[in-house]
């Protein structure tokens, strides 16, 4: 009776063991089908977070390669210290073709190590997130891939592919997405600084007059000349001569600081006294020949220092080379500016959101105030006595400045200007429907640097 009671009791305490554990395996596989079919209900969710994890990656792989480029251009400025005489071209053939040798070396021990070792540098660049987490599979071996043409000295293409990004929950992979990083190609740009619109406060395509009592200019200034066959009359009372055009000053006390003065004419002043540069900072002038034109009762008066090269013969003609490259940049500019047809002002459009003042015009410009933007013109420029202008002014035929004004180029305004109309927030529509940007006369001039092609 006893024994039969005890084997009763232990059979009820074996089912129940049993009974307790399929219920703790029944659970635990309801916990678990229970996550992944709230993961599948949420998929669109899951879906979501592999493509910002895609992107995240993306963003530091470029990131990391950008950082690369310039490390490798700032090395080479470096050894270039020594050659800032040589020619843009010649800095931007032998040059780049070296930059892109180390360039490519650097990625290379970044991203070329492939498999494993690769797919554990890419997940350094994933991102973290509770409850889950993102993992590169080791499986699928990503791969580093680049094309270049050292002929042309030209990186075709550049990218890390077959990257498998995972979505695991309690090591479970649940989704997966598949992904090609391209790294943007950074471009380098070796030429100095001083052929760069942006340091540019004035554009004179056929000349630039000034008078008045006072004036200073801060930043590089850029005179043409007229073509022969345009029989324009010469501006007799600044003493100007064939070739008409250049730089002149009348009556006039005025001060120019800035790397470059530059004409393809000469430089008249008349009755004026002018600095050019000073001990902090020195300028280089270009020009076929500088005029001192007496005009009693003023006296003419100027002083240099810097540099000048003169094609009269007066003084040794160094580095031309650098200078006619200015010249070919600027013509390049003008024929552009040539071909505006409408006339276009930022103050008359009211869907213009950017920062500065913008006039883009096929007529003659009047600046009656002060003035802080870019003026692009086929016209004539004429600022009035008293008006301070800010920016950049590029003129295709005169600019006439009437004293007691201060002029300065600022490249901050000038490069703000393209930013916001490659963002479109600056964007110009005229009143024929006509879209006027800056960046379609000067977009495409690149600071020294390394620029990021898009």
């Amino acid at each position: 009776m006893h024994g039969s009671y005890h084997k009763q009791a232990v059979f009820s305490l074996f089912l129940l063991g049993i009974t307790a554990m399929a219920v703790v395996f029944v659970y635990a596989q309801m916990v678990d089908i229970t996550k992944i079919l709230m993961v599948k209900k949420s998929g669109a969710k899951v879906e979501k977070a592999l493509n910002e994890a895609s992107d995240a990656l993306y963003e530091k792989v470029q990131a990391s390669a950008a950082d690369a480029a310039q490390n490798v251009y700032e090395v080479l400025l470096l050894k270039m210290r020594e050659e800032e005489g040589e020619s843009v071209e010649a800095l931007n053939s032998g040059k780049k073709a070296s930059y892109y040798k180390q360039y490519i070396n650097r990625l290379e021990s970044m991203f070329g190590t492939g498999g494993e070792v690769l797919a554990g540098t890419l997940q350094g660049y994933l991102p973290e997130m509770e409850g889950a987490e993102y993992r590169i599979s080791q499986l699928d071996k990503p791969e580093f891939v680049i094309d270049f043409d050292e002929s042309e000295c030209v990186i075709n293409s550049c990218s890390i592919k077959n990257i498998v990004i995972q979505y695991i929950v309690d090591n479970t992979v649940l989704s997966e997405k598949t992904c090609v990083c391209n790294i943007e190609v950074p471009a380098p740009v070796f030429s100095d600084e001083s052929v760069n619109f942006y340091d540019y406060c004035l554009v004179g395509m056929k000349g630039i007059y000034i008078t008045g009592q006072t004036s200073s200019f801060v930043g590089s200034m850029y005179a043409g000349t007229h073509e022969f066959e345009e029989g324009r009359e010469a501006e007799v009372i600044f003493g100007e001569k064939d070739p008409y055009g250049g730089i002149n000053f009348l009556t006039t006390q005025a001060a120019v600081f800035g790397d470059s003065v530059v004409t393809t004419g000469d430089i008249n002043l008349k009755g004026a006294f002018v600095l050019f540069g000073s001990e902090d900072e020195e300028i280089n002038i270009y020009a076929n020949t500088i005029n001192d034109i007496e005009n009693y009762p003023s006296k003419t008066e100027y002083s240099v220092t810097g540099n000048s090269f003169l094609r009269d013969g007066s003084v040794e003609f160094t580095n031309e080379d650098h200078y006619e490259n200015i010249i070919r940049m600027i013509n390049g500019a003008a024929d552009k500016v040539d071909d505006i047809t409408s006339v276009y002002y930022s103050r008359d459009d009211q869907t213009y959101s950017g920062r500065y003042d913008k006039i883009i015009s096929n007529e003659d410009v009047n600046i009656t105030e002060d003035f802080t933007g870019v003026v692009i013109t086929n016209g004539n420029v004429i600022i009035e006595a008293g008006c301070n202008v800010e920016g950049l002014i590029i003129c295709g035929d005169r600019i006439y400045i009437y004293g007691n004004n201060n002029i300065v180029s600022n490249r901050e305004v000038v490069r703000a200007m393209v930013e916001e109309e490659n963002t479109g927030a600056g964007t110009a529509v005229s009143a024929d429907s006509v879209g006027r940007n800056v960046g379609d006369y000067i977009g495409d001039l690149s600071d020294r640097g390394v620029i990021i092609s898009h």
